[in-house]
């Protein structure tokens, strides 16, 4: 496998390259373009329950309030001439410094609930957090209102099973990673979605480069440093140190999200435009998107998901994805198929995982416009834990969301 310096040269090449053979930022509109939305759904009520899509969500939201923040100051500070490019700089670096300190606190917290919900989910008879100083217990909340402190690590999650299996340890130790790689995920969806700002630079690049930061300390409470035993131990010696950064590092890289955002960082600096357009091309009136490579951290092997988007006018979204062990047990991929298409003012979503053995994982979706302002809908998802999809996105089962969108 190659080593770190090695990946971030191929990233740059391969990244210079795509660029020189036509990948650009679209110039038409989205259907949506350029417009922000806040969003509540009913995990985000569940203050009995604080799940990981409880703090992720609602880290979606605070991403939101920096958005509208940021281009509120740069009106009222009159930093919208093109020429004031250096208060603008120091704007989007004071709201990037604020942005990461929020976004972290949401980020861990999200981290270790899931963590806690993998342990549950595979019949854990106690689980909890401790605070990493003294041992003793600590609620979630305690824990998140603790970590916007960048300095301690507020607390430490632990679960007790009799005689678990190595992968179901492995999977413990690695689905908090993989949550960090959902939320940078979720960010570049959007961007793709025409709601991409430059306050998003901060939750992406933190959650993106956590994959690399996360290998380099491997001490006893080390998730990187157990998860590389467990798999070590069943006979997996490709997953590595070296070989696990390599593989974020290129994932972080060449990602459509990054190289958006850096570019809308640009553009925000020199032009004051704060929205951040994908990096695409368009053929015959689709507009196809950069893709989004993902590292993640599965129960018997490492793998790399390479995502496509695509839209067409106003009327479907498309995603395909493929999730491809790369370390470890070398498996079967899973594909993702999926689409929205609007029917007026009624959006229907469809998406399927598989890897061709077993119930594949479904995800449907309904929303209805009463405006260009509101909308609500529901979306619903079922399988049988038989994908690696299913376990580190719903680890507690098959469920529902009901959720209200305005925007902007």
């Amino acid at each position: 496998m190659m080593s770190p310096r090695m990946a971030l040269l191929l990233c740059v090449f391969l990244a210079a390259s795509a660029a020189h053979n036509g990948f650009t930022q679209v110039a038409e509109p989205h259907p949506d373009s350029h417009r922000l939305s806040f969003e509540l759904d009913s995990d985000m009520l569940r203050f009995d329950a604080l799940s990981a899509s409880f703090w992720m969500d609602w880290q979606r939201t605070t991403d939101t309030l920096f958005a509208v923040g940021l281009d509120g100051a740069s009106g009222a500070l009159g930093l919208n001439n093109q020429d004031r490019w250096f208060g603008r700089f120091t704007l989007l670096a004071a709201f990037s410094a604020a942005g990461t300190v929020a976004s972290r606190a949401f980020s861990i917290t999200a981290h270790d609930a899931r963590h806690m919900e993998a342990a549950r989910a595979i019949g854990s008879s106690s689980v909890g957090l401790v605070r990493s100083d003294n041992g003793q217990s600590m609620t979630i909340g305690e824990f998140f209102l603790e970590s916007f402190n960048p300095t301690i690590e507020a607390g430490l999650y632990f679960y007790t099973k009799v005689n678990p299996t190595p992968a179901e340890m492995a999977y413990v130790a690695g689905v908090g990673l993989d949550t960090n790689m959902l939320i940078a995920d979720s960010i570049s969806t959007r961007i793709d979605q025409g709601e991409g700002h430059v306050t998003d630079c901060a939750p992406y690049v933190l959650n993106k480069l956590w994959g690399v930061t996360y290998f380099l300390e491997t001490g006893p409470t080390s998730d990187a440093g157990n998860y590389m035993g467990i798999l070590n131990g069943q006979g997996w010696s490709s997953v590595t140190r070296d070989s696990v950064i390599s593989l974020n590092v290129v994932s972080f890289l060449l990602s459509g999200g990054f190289l958006s955002l850096a570019k809308g960082a640009f553009d925000y600096v020199v032009d004051a435009r704060s929205t951040v357009r994908p990096l695409g091309i368009s053929i015959d009136g689709v507009r196809v998107f950069w893709p989004e490579l993902t590292t993640w951290l599965n129960p018997q092997c490492v793998s790399l998901q390479v995502s496509v988007d695509a839209a067409w006018q106003d009327r479907a979204f498309v995603r395909l994805g493929v999730d491809s062990p790369v370390l470890g047990n070398i498996g079967t991929p899973e594909v993702t198929i999926g689409a929205t298409v609007w029917l007026a003012r009624l959006g229907l979503g469809m998406e399927l995982t598989s890897h061709f053995q077993g119930v594949p994982f479904l995800k449907g979706s309904m929303e209805y416009r009463f405006s260009d302002v509101l909308s609500a809908g529901i979306e619903g998802f079922y399988g049988q834990r038989n994908t690696m999809r299913e376990l580190r996105e719903y680890p507690e089962g098959p469920g529902a969301v009901g959720y209200l969108k305005a925007r902007l």
